[in-house]
C-alpha cells in the first residue's frame, strides 16, 4: 500500500526534472502548482497509512515468566509489571507475572530498592517468557517513607525519619504492635510498667521533655490521630509501616502536639494484581512469667526462720513441714494459652484498591484474672472515580472483652500482691484440687485465700471501638493536588464488677459496680499541594503544600455502686438496696484548630531545603496565649550525587549530611486548667454544697522545644549503611504545676509557663549483609542511643525542689528523675546495728531526712538500643532480635516488705534475711532482727536489661511458576520466642518498666508460638 502511494510522488518528480518551463513567470507559476500538488499527494498518502494502521491494528501478546532479584535469586514478591499503556500487574509470592501486552511495545519492571528494567515485546507469536533479575540499585535509601501529610523517599527527606516496616510487626504474638518496635529504631525508648496483655507500652522520642506536661509522642493512624491506650485495638497484621518522627524538621508542621516526636502508622492497601490475594495466618502458643527472680522462703527456710526469731508459739512445724507451696506458681500460669487468627482480601486494579481483613486474638493473662479477647475487622478502600478525582475511605472496628488483674497496690487478697505475703505452708487448694474456703476452714492462712477472692470478685470490661476516615483527592491540572479528609474516632467501654453475697467474708450481703465511657473525636484535615519542575531546566524541584486541621474531642462518664444483693444470680445494680458510690463526667471537651504550610526544594537532587510553618490554637489554654506559631528549616546535601563522587561509585553508595532546626509545641495538659473553676458534690450539713476547686492561670500558654538535629548517612559497598544524629533540644515555658502555700487560696499548686530543661542527645544506626549469594543471605542490624537531660531553670528563683514519695528531686544542674535518698552504708559487724551516710559522708546509726543527698542515678534510662541478626538459606530463614537498657534504676519497694527484718514477719519474708547479722563479726548487708528495713539507697537497684526479644524460625515453601493458577499461592511455616531470655541485675520479677519505684508489678511475660500464613 505504502508503495503504491509513493509513487505518484516519485513520477511527479522525474517529470519535474524532463519537461521544465522557460521563462521566469512561467517557472514562478509551474513551481507554485508543483508545490501545491506534491502537498497534496504526501497528505493523502499519509491519511492512508493512519488508517491501514487502524486498519490492522497490533496483536496482543501474553508475556509470562518469573521476576527474581539478581543479588540472591529470590523471588520477589509484589515487584511490578507495567506496559506502556499503564495497565500492569503484580508478581506473586513466587515471583511470577501474566500480563497481556501490545506486539512490539516495551513492558517495565520495577521493584523498591531495584534498578527498573524494560523488556521488548516479541511480534511473531501470541504468547512470551521473560524471566528478568532485577539488579539491587545502589541507592537503595531511596525507599518511601511516610512523612507529615504525605509521602517521600528516604533519600530526599532532609528531617530524622526511621522506618519499621510490616514484616517487623505483623508476626508479632502480642495485642499490640507496640512490643515489636522495641530496640528496633535508634532513639525510641519503648518500655512496659506492665505485663498485663491489654495494657500498652509506654513510648519516648530523644529524652523526656517536661515535668508535669505530657512526654509521649503524637500516634497518627492513616491522618487521624489516636491515644496510646488504644494500641491493642490495632491489628498488627494491618499495619504496613510505622514512621518515628525525630526531629524539628518532621515533626514541626504538626506544631502543637509534636513536641516529644511523632509516630505515624499507616495500614495496608491492596496491590495490583491478575487475581486478589487472601491470606490467612495463625499462631497458637503459650505464655509464662519472663524473668521469675523468685527469693521468697519455702516451707523449711521459713520453719528455720521462725526458730531463729523465736516465732514459734502455736506452731505445728510436724503438720506445717508436710505443704511447702510456691506462690509464684499458684498465681502466675507457666502455659497461659495465646491464640490469633486472621484472614484478609485484597486486590487492585487501574482504578480501585482495597483491603479487606478480619482477626480473633485471644491471650490469657499469666497472672491470675487476666484475660485478653479482641474481635477485629478492617475495610481499607480507594476508588479513581474520575482520571481527576480519587476517593477512598479506611474503617476500622473492634470489640474487646478484657479481666485486669490487680496491681500496684499492696494487699493480701488481690493475688499480685498477696503472692508475695502468703506462707508456703499455706495451701490455696483443698486435696481435690478445688479452691479451699475460708467458710468451711480448708484454707488454713491467716486472713483469706487470695484466689478465692478473686474468684468471688470478678471484674470485667467490655471496650468498642470505631475508627474510619473518608477522603476525597482531586487533580485538577498537573502537579496539583487537593485533598480533603475527615475522620472519626469513637470508643466505648463498660464495666462491671461483682462481690457475690454467699462468699463468706461478705456475711451475706454482695455488691455491684458499673461504669461506662464515651468519647469521641473528629477530625478535619484539608490540604492543597502543588509539585512542579522547572521546565527550562530539569534540574530545579519545587514542592509546596498548605492546609488547614481542626480536632474536637468530647468525653462523658459515669459510675455507680451498690450493695445488699443477697443472691449471687442477683447481683446486678438493680438489685442492691442501697448506693454506696457515684461519679459522672458529663462533658470534658476539647478542640485544636491549625493552619500549616510547607515548602521543598531540590536542586538536582543533591541540595534540599524544606520550610515549614504552623499555626495552633488550644482550648486548653487563656485567650490571650491560645494560638502560637512553630517553624522549622530543613537542610540536606546529597554527596553521592556530586559529579566530584562518581570516582567513588563503586564503593561509596549512599553519602548524605542533613541539618534541621525549629520549634514545636506541647500542650498535653488536663482540660480546663486555665480556668478558675468551681465544684459541686460537697455536703454542707446534709445540703448539696459548691467550692473552688482550681485556682485558674488565663495566661497560660504553650510549652515550647527547640530542637536542632545533624545527621550523617552512608553506604558502602551496597553492604553497609551507618547512621549517625546528633541533637539538641530545649524546652521553655514548661507546663508545670507549681507548688505554693496551703495558705495563699488553699490549693497548694498552680499551673504556669515556668522552667527550662535540655536534652542532648547522639543515634548509631548500623545495617550490614555480611553474605549475599544466589542461596544464602546473612545480615546484622545495631542502633545505639544516648540522651543527656538537665534541669536549667525552675520556677520563681528555686534552685531545688523535693518531689514528695518519690525519693526524687528537681534541681537545676541535674536531670529529671534523680534520685534524692539516704544513701545505706551497710551493717556494722561488732553489734549488727544499720549504718547510713551523712551528707559529709560520715557513718551514722541515724536515718535522718537531712542527710539526703543526690546519689547521680535517675529511673530515666540515659543509654538504650537493640542488635540484631537473619540468617536464610533458600526456604530456611532465622532471626533473632535483642533490645536494651543501660544505667536506668529503680527503688524494689517489694523488698521493703520482704526483706523487712521483723517489721513484717508474720508475712513471707526473702530468704536473704536468713544471712542477716547473728553474732559479732558476721559481714552482710543485712542489719540484725528487728533492725528495720527503711527506703533508702539499698533498695535502689540497677534495673538495667539485656532481653533476647525475638527468635523466629521459618520455612517458605516454594511454588515453581506453571503452579500459578493453583489455589496456594504460597505457604510459610514459623516458630517463634518472644522475651525469651533476659538478663539484669535487677531482684524482682521485671526490670522494666517507667517509674520511680518498682511495687507489686505484673512481669512481662515468655511467649513461645507456632505459626501458619497460606496465600490463595
Amino acid at each position: 500500500m505504502v508503495v503504491k502511494i509513493l509513487c505518484p510522488i516519485f513520477a511527479v518528480s522525474i517529470l519535474e526534472l524532463m519537461f521544465v518551463p522557460q521563462g521566469a513567470t512561467t517557472m514562478c507559476k509551474y513551481n507554485a502548482m508543483l508545490k501545491i500538488f506534491r502537498h497534496f499527494l504526501l497528505t493523502a498518502s499519509m491519511l492512508v497509512v493512519a488508517v491501514g494502521a487502524m486498519a490492522q491494528a497490533p496483536a496482543k501478546v501474553v508475556v509470562s515468566g518469573v521476576v527474581t532479584a539478581a543479588d540472591s535469586d529470590e523471588p520477589l514478591l509484589g515487584a511490578t509489571v507495567v506496559t506502556q499503556t499503564m495497565t500492569g500487574v503484580t508478581t506473586q509470592i513466587d515471583g511470577t507475572y501474566s500480563i497481556e501486552a501490545e506486539a512490539g511495545s516495551v513492558l517495565t519492571f520495577q521493584y523498591v530498592g531495584y534498578v527498573a528494567q524494560t523488556w521488548k515485546v516479541p511480534t511473531e507469536s501470541a504468547t512470551a517468557t521473560c524471566n528478568i533479575a532485577l539488579q539491587p540499585d545502589a541507592q537503595v535509601v531511596d525507599d518511601v517513607v511516610v512523612i507529615a501529610y504525605g509521602t517521600r523517599k528516604k533519600g530526599t527527606v532532609t528531617g530524622s525519619v526511621s522506618t519499621v516496616k510490616s514484616a517487623k510487626i505483623e508476626k508479632t504474638p502480642t495485642a499490640a504492635f507496640d512490643q515489636a518496635l522495641q530496640g528496633q529504631v535508634a532513639g525510641l525508648t519503648v518500655l512496659s510498667n506492665t505485663g498485663e496483655p491489654s495494657a500498652s507500652a509506654v513510648m519516648t522520642i530523644r529524652g523526656t521533655n517536661s515535668i508535669n506536661s505530657g512526654t509521649a509522642p503524637l500516634y497518627i493512624l492513616d491522618g487521624v490521630p489516636i491515644a496510646a491506650s488504644d494500641f491493642n485495638t490495632i491489628n498488627p497484621a494491618d499495619i504496613e509501616s510505622i514512621s518515628v518522627l525525630k526531629d524539628a524538621s518532621s515533626t514541626s508542621i504538626y506544631g502543637a502536639r509534636a513536641a516529644n516526636g511523632v509516630i505515624v502508622i499507616t495500614t495496608k492497601r491492596g496491590q495490583m494484581d491478575d487475581r486478589p490475594m487472601i491470606e490467612f495466618r495463625t499462631q497458637l502458643g503459650i505464655s509464662q512469667v519472663a524473668s521469675g527472680n523468685w527469693d521468697l522462703m519455702n516451707t523449711s527456710e521459713r520453719i528455720q526462720y521462725e526458730k531463729e526469731i523465736g516465732m514459734t508459739t502455736g506452731q505445728n512445724y510436724n503438720l506445717l513441714s508436710q505443704t511447702n507451696v510456691n506462690w509464684l506458681d499458684e498465681v502466675y500460669n507457666s502455659a497461659a494459652m495465646l491464640q490469633s487468627y486472621e484472614l484478609s482480601v485484597s486486590g487492585a486494579d487501574e482504578k480501585t484498591n482495597y483491603y479487606l481483613s478480619g482477626g480473633y486474638y485471644s491471650q490469657e493473662g499469666t497472672a491470675a484474672g487476666s484475660l485478653f479477647d479482641r474481635y477485629s475487622g478492617r475495610a481499607n478502600f480507594d476508588r479513581r472515580a474520575a482520571k481527576w478525582l480519587k476517593v477512598g475511605a479506611n474503617v476500622m472496628f473492634n470489640y474487646q472483652n478484657i479481666q485486669q488483674a490487680d496491681e500496684g497496690a499492696y494487699t493480701l487478697v488481690t493475688p499480685i500482691s498477696a503472692a508475695r505475703f502468703m506462707m508456703p505452708y499455706w495451701d490455696p487448694h483443698r486435696a481435690d484440687g478445688s479452691l479451699a474456703s475460708i467458710s468451711d476452714g480448708t484454707w488454713k492462712g491467716q486472713g483469706q485465700n487470695p484466689l478465692e477472692w478473686l474468684a468471688n470478685n470478678p471484674v470485667n470490661f467490655k471496650k468498642y471501638k470505631m475508627m474510619g476516615t473518608v477522603y476525597g483527592e482531586a487533580r485538577p491540572i498537573e502537579g496539583l493536588t487537593l485533598r480533603s479528609q475527615f475522620g472519626v474516632d469513637y470508643g466505648h467501654t463498660t464495666g462491671f464488677a461483682v462481690s457475690y453475697p454467699s462468699y463468706a467474708p461478705n456475711q451475706g450481703s454482695g455488691s455491684a459496680s458499673r461504669s461506662s465511657t464515651d468519647g469521641m473525636q473528629l477530625t478535619i484535615t484539608n490540604t492543597i499541594n502543588y509539585n512542579f519542575t522547572k521546565q527550562t531546566s530539569r534540574l530545579h524541584s519545587f514542592n509546596f503544600m498548605v492546609g488547614q486541621e481542626g480536632v474536637d474531642y468530647h468525653y462523658e462518664a459515669f459510675s455507680l455502686a451498690t450493695a445488699g444483693q443477697n443472691n449471687d444470680l442477683l447481683t446486678n445494680i438493680s438489685n442492691g438496696t442501697r448506693a454506696t458510690s457515684w461519679d459522672d463526667t458529663t462533658d470534658s471537651d476539647y478542640g485544636f484548630l491549625s493552619f500549616f504550610g510547607r515548602a521543598e526544594y531540590n536542586l538536582d537532587s543533591r541540595y534540599f531545603v524544606e520550610l515549614s510553618a504552623r499555626a495552633d490554637g488550644s482550648s486548653r489554654f487563656g485567650r490571650s496565649r491560645r494560638w502560637a506559631g512553630f517553624w522549622s528549616v530543613g537542610l540536606m546535601w546529597n554527596m553521592r550525587n556530586e559529579p566530584f563522587m562518581e570516582s567513588a561509585s563503586r564503593w561509596l553508595t549512599n553519602a548524605q549530611l542533613s541539618l534541621s532546626t525549629g520549634t514545636s509545641g506541647n500542650s498535653s495538659i488536663p482540660n480546663y486548667v486555665h480556668s478558675a473553676l468551681v465544684g459541686g458534690g460537697l455536703d454542707y450539713v446534709g445540703d448539696a454544697g459548691i467550692a473552688p476547686i482550681q485556682p485558674g492561670n488565663e495566661s497560660l500558654g504553650w510549652e515550647r522545644p527547640w530542637t536542632t538535629n545533624l545527621g550523617a548517612h552512608f553506604g558502602f559497598w551496597n553492604r553497609l549503611n551507618v547512621d549517625f544524629e546528633a541533637y539538641f533540644k530545649q524546652t521553655s515555658d514548661m507546663l508545670m504545676e507549681v507548688p505554693k502555700s496551703y495558705t495563699d487560696q488553699g490549693f497548694g499548686y498552680y499551673w504556669d509557663n515556668v522552667g527550662e530543661m535540655i536534652n542532648v542527645g547522639a543515634e548509631l544506626s548500623v545495617m550490614a549483609t555480611l553474605v549475599q549469594t544466589k542461596d544464602w543471605l546473612w545480615t546484622v542490624n545495631a542502633n545505639a542511643s544516648y540522651n543527656y537531660n538537665e534541669i536549667t531553670e525552675l520556677y520563681n528563683g528555686v534552685q531545688e525542689y523535693e518531689r514528695s514519695n518519690t525519693n526524687t528531686k528537681l534541681v537545676v544542674g541535674h536531670p529529671l528523675g534523680e534520685f534524692y535518698i539516704n544513701r545505706y552504708a551497710g551493717v556494722n559487724p561488732i553489734n549488727g546495728d544499720a549504718l547510713w551516710y551523712t551528707r559529709e559522708g560520715e557513718l551514722t546509726t541515724e536515718l535522718r531526712d537531712e542527710d539526703k543527698v543526690l546519689i547521680g542515678k535517675s529511673y530515666i534510662a540515659p543509654w538504650q538500643g537493640g542488635f540484631g541478626t537473619a540468617v536464610s538459606w533458600k526456604g530456611l530463614s532465622l532471626s533473632a532480635q535483642f533490645s536494651w537498657v543501660a544505667d536506668r534504676w529503680m527503688i524494689n519497694n517489694d523488698r521493703y516488705f520482704d526483706e523487712s527484718n521483723g517489721r513484717f514477719a508474720s508475712y513471707n519474708q526473702s530468704r536473704r534475711l536468713l544471712d542477716r547479722w547473728k553474732e559479732p563479726g558476721d559481714v552482710t548487708d543485712i542489719p540484725r532482727h528487728g533492725v528495720y528495713t527503711e527506703f533508702d539507697s539499698r533498695l535502689l537497684e540497677d534495673a538495667s536489661f539485656l532481653r533476647l526479644k525475638n527468635v523466629m524460625l521459618s520455612y517458605s515453601f516454594k511454588f515453581a511458576p506453571e503452579r500459578k493458577r493453583t489455589v496456594i499461592r504460597g505457604l510459610r511455616v514459623f516458630a517463634q520466642g518472644q522475651n525469651l531470655l533476659t538478663f539484669t541485675k535487677f531482684s524482682g520479677l521485671d526490670p522494666e518498666g517507667t517509674s520511680n519505684i518498682y511495687a507489686a508489678q505484673y512481669p512481662m511475660a515468655r511467649q513461645f508460638t507456632f505459626g501458619l500464613d497460606l496465600i490463595f
